[in-house]
C-alpha cells in the first residue's frame, strides 16, 4: 500500500512540476514580447535569452520559497 501511495505521490509531484514549467515558458515568452523584446533577433539567440530568463525566474522562486 504504501509503495502505491509513493509511486502516485511521484506522478503527482512530477506532473505538477511539468505543468509549472510550461506554465512558466510560455508566461517567460508573453512578458518578452509584450516589454518590447526584439523580436528580430535569431531564434536561437530568442530560445537562449529565454533559457537565460528561466534560470532567472526559477532562482526567484527558490529565493521567495525559502
Amino acid at each position: 500500500m504504501k509503495e502505491r501511495n509513493l509511486i502516485l505521490n511521484k506522478k503527482i509531484i512530477t506532473e505538477t512540476v511539468e505543468t509549472i514549467i510550461d506554465s512558466i515558458y510560455e508566461k517567460t515568452e508573453y512578458y518578452m514580447l509584450e516589454n518590447g523584446y526584439d523580436v528580430s533577433k535569431m531564434e536561437s539567440e530568442f530560445f537562449e535569452d529565454r533559457e537565460e530568463y528561466m534560470i532567472e525566474v526559477i532562482k526567484e522562486l527558490n529565493n521567495r520559497i525559502k
